[in-house]
């Protein structure tokens, strides 16, 4: 059966190559985003009597950084998925699965393409139907001129590139998670499996990141529900699939191998009645074996993977707790 024809995801295709290639796709991004929402905020902020109704700055200021910081976190998150698959070569049992699983990284179908594109524009416009509060309002708004088509149509890049990120990660963590059978794990040695934690470690940091960006949006003030509720329902749920998808099947085996390994050791430890006193040098090693065993990690954490996700934890309530420290600040400044 044939199969259909794959293309780099967009997002990596932005990145240029180079030491310096994803702060320069971020810088352009800002650049290109802040040409077009600055003179939309510009207008609102000139009358706002006339523009009552559309947001100010904060929202404008979330969709450029959004966008700017997914696109390059993505593709360094497709950097270390390809370096992970580096580190398991040796391991694997089959050079085509190797070469399978390379491949499904960072290409796409063009249906799969279509799919995303479809996705972000039903979640675009359910949002901006609760935002506005009626079909008709929301596309009466769209002829009121360049603010109105800036503000309204703004969020709908956000959710193409949020969409194409997470589908894209998923799917990746769905390529370990069918490599995990096909690798020759050892229990003894962590380079065996360790990589697997490390990539779904770092896919982990783009939707965190993601996530703590919309506090930009609390800056000014009191914003409306419906502008990030429907983002952190997904975020939430997703950060779990990245982690459990490509670890949990890893997990179980690394648990079996640690069962088996320390049944063996215990089978070295002859039992009290019945037999001959033991050999204390013996029973002392058989007991430290047993000991040792027991206490191997059945997780693919490291102590830098483990430390590594607990700071993209904190940044989220960091963030937020900075957003809510600036308003005061700019409330009391301004009062």
């Amino acid at each position: 059966m044939a199969q259909s024809k794959t293309y780099p995801i967009w997002m990596l295709r932005f990145v240029p190559r180079g030491r310096w290639g994803r702060w320069i796709a971020a810088t352009v991004i800002l650049a290109i985003g802040l040409a077009i929402y600055a003179p939309a905020v510009a207008i609102v902020a000139a009358d706002p009597a006339r523009w009552r109704n559309y947001f100010a700055w904060p929202p404008a200021l979330f969709f450029v950084c959004a966008i700017a910081y997914i696109v390059p976190t993505f593709h360094f998150a497709s950097a270390r998925a390809h370096r992970a698959l580096d580190d398991l070569a040796p391991y694997c049992r089959d050079v085509d699965d190797l070469a399978a699983a390379r491949a499904g990284i960072g290409q796409r179908s063009m249906s799969w393409l279509i799919r995303i594109v479809l996705m972000s524009v039903a979640l675009w416009l359910v949002q901006s139907r609760l935002l506005t509060g009626s079909w008709e309002y929301m596309w009466a708004r769209t002829g009121e001129g360049y603010v109105a088509i800036v503000m309204d149509f703004g969020s709908l890049p956000v959710w193409l590139t949020m969409n194409t990120a997470i589908s894209a990660l998923v799917r990746n963590a769905l390529t370990f998670r069918a490599l995990v059978p096909k690798l020759e794990t050892n229990l003894l040695d962590p380079q065996s499996f360790m990589p697997i934690g490390r990539m779904a470690v770092t896919s982990t940091l783009v939707v965190v990141g993601a996530m703590a960006s919309l506090s930009i949006m609390w800056i000014d003030g009191p914003t409306n529900l419906w502008t990030t509720l429907p983002a952190l329902l997904i975020f939430t749920p997703v950060i779990a699939l990245l982690l459990l998808l490509p670890v949990w099947p890893l997990h179980r085996d690394l648990l079996r191998q640690r069962a088996e390994a320390v049944a063996a050791a215990q089978a070295r430890v002859p039992a009290r009645s019945g037999e001959a006193d033991p050999d204390a040098f013996e029973l002392a090693q058989a007991l430290a074996l047993r000991r040792e065993l027991s206490r191997l990690p059945v997780w693919p954490f490291d102590v830098g993977s483990v430390t590594r996700f607990v700071s993209y934890a904190v940044i989220v309530p960091l963030t937020w707790a900075g957003a809510a420290l600036i308003e005061m600040l700019v409330n009391v400044l301004l009062e």
